[in-house]
């Protein structure tokens, strides 16, 4: 059988057609990457214990490189002469699009303990926000919160600390209250860490670093 043969001119034409489906192609390609051209990042942990033998996250999440949301919890942690907690939550939700990407991390634990009542608190909350537009970034930490703080016997207010407020711990190390590290351009880009408590522990004979305790830990980063 003698195969259909197409007309000279459709071949034209379909030929004709190549190079604008490319060009579409292109065109489409280019509207998805300025559509996608944004980035959100999130991250949180409710506590986190870092000692020689090993790191340990609790009721921890990460966001999606797409946006979204994701959450973890944990009823109560108990870390023997190191961490005890209840009601372990972390959030982080992210959204994308072509004129305002935006990023929000919550971690929040209850009636902790810290180094066996060392340090005590009725509730943490971790909070870190971040936003970008195109041309502007900016992040912050609003609705973070320390409630019932006592560190060594002394009671603190209820509203957060100064940023990286410092309390000597002795013979332990040290603690950072509102523990914030902000980093990004301010224009295109932008990203908060928030540790609401944050304790450094160190050798008593050398001061050199042997681990860390966080609790309310929170992290967020846009950049358009």
């Amino acid at each position: 059988m003698t195969g259909t043969r197409i007309p000279l001119w459709i071949a034209r034409w379909l030929s004709g057609l190549l190079p604008l489906a490319v060009m579409c192609g292109f065109t489409l390609a280019s509207a998805r990457a300025e559509a996608q051209a944004g980035s959100v990042m999130g991250s949180g942990a409710a506590a986190l214990v870092t000692t020689t033998t090993g790191a340990q996250q609790f009721a921890s999440v990460g966001l999606p490189s797409a946006g979204g949301m994701a959450d973890s919890e944990l009823a109560s942690v108990a870390v023997p002469s190191t961490l005890s907690a209840d009601g372990l939550v972390s959030i982080t939700t992210g959204q994308l699009d072509q004129t305002l990407v935006s990023t929000t991390t919550t971690a929040q634990a209850a009636n902790v303990s810290v180094l066996s009542g060392l340090i005590t608190a009725e509730a943490v909350l971790a909070v870190a926000t971040s936003y970008a537009n195109g041309v502007t970034a900016t992040s912050e930490s609003n609705g973070s919160a320390l409630v019932g703080l006592v560190i060594n016997g002394v009671n603190y207010a209820d509203a957060p600390p100064a940023p990286n407020t410092q309390v000597s711990l002795p013979g332990v190390g040290y603690v950072v209250l509102n523990e914030q590290i902000l980093v990004g351009d301010g224009a295109h880009n932008t990203g908060l860490t928030v540790n609401m408590i944050h304790v450094y522990l160190t050798d008593p004979a050398t001061g050199a670093p042997t681990g860390d305790i966080v609790v309310g830990m929170a992290k967020s980063a846009a950049s358009l």
